[in-house]
């Protein structure tokens, strides 16, 4: 099993190969979308015990099966996909897209259908959630914003305002403060208690990073195979009728209907 040290290395290497400050808060999405071109992301609502799930290559895999994706394109077959449970808070969602670009990028596992569930405790699930916390906020940039800040005393006003810095999930930060020795074991367990989306709002700041994904962003996509199916219809490779079809499988009435 990879160690954290190994684990922070890896994600302040990606950073860097991506053109990315190790210190800041990251658009995780925008820039997984922009560096990974072959990517499709799915958001569709799981089981509790579901964050969410990656193929490898989808050569091979039915998406018809997968009930989420159906049909693609010659294109499309040699692609990655992730699935991202839209029930999970958005800052978890951000954590899920970190931990399963471990499963993508780095894991030496060679399945390719991999599925991330709470329950499953093996090595490579503990790598990808390591992985996920430091890509997110790496260990130099905790220690910077901890410097920068002046923080001795962590109150939960300042751990909120950390993680809207960072637009870091309010577990992932807490397990991160305690693995720096910057809260104690106590300190953590009372602070998992709080109602942090309501704390969050009495300081002035929204509480989307700790809510679920609104009704109608329950089911969406982006990436590579919207563009693989307007590719397809552009070329003349599939009708109008195909077109819409193919998009409303991927939840993107949107653009079958042309809303603005």
């Amino acid at each position: 099993m990879r160690d954290k040290i190994k684990l922070n290395s890896l994600a302040v290497e990606l950073r860097r190969d991506w053109d990315l400050n190790p210190y800041s808060p990251i658009d995780l999405f925008s820039i997984v979308l922009s560096k990974l071109p072959d990517l499709t992301i799915l958001f569709y609502p799981m089981s509790d015990n579901t964050s969410g799930m990656c193929i490898k290559d989808i050569n091979g895999i039915d998406l018809n099966e997968l009930k989420e994706i159906k049909g693609s394109s010659d294109e499309l077959s040699k692609d990655m996909f992730i699935c991202i449970n839209s029930n999970m808070s958005k800052g978890r969602q951000r954590f899920t897209l970190a931990h399963e670009l471990y499963h993508l990028l780095f894991e030496e596992d060679k399945r390719d259908l991999i599925i991330c569930e709470a329950s499953n405790d093996d090595d490579s699930e503990i790598e990808a959630n390591i992985f996920a916390s430091y890509l997110i906020m790496t260990y130099e940039g905790l220690e910077r914003y901890a410097k920068t800040n002046n923080l001795t005393d962590w109150s939960l006003e300042e751990i909120i305002r950390a993680e809207q810095y960072f637009q870091i999930s309010h577990h992932a930060m807490l397990f991160r403060l305690r693995e720096h020795e910057f809260i104690s074991l106590e300190e953590c367990k009372e602070l998992r208690s709080v109602q942090i989306g309501y704390n969050a709002r009495i300081n002035g700041f929204s509480d989307r990073l700790y809510v679920p994904s609104a009704k109608s962003e329950k089911y969406f996509s982006l990436g590579k195979y919207i563009r693989s199916v307007e590719k397809a219809f552009n070329d003349s490779k599939i009708s109008p009728g195909k077109r819409d079809e193919l998009l409303l499988d991927a939840f993107r009435s949107d653009l079958t209907y042309k809303f603005f």
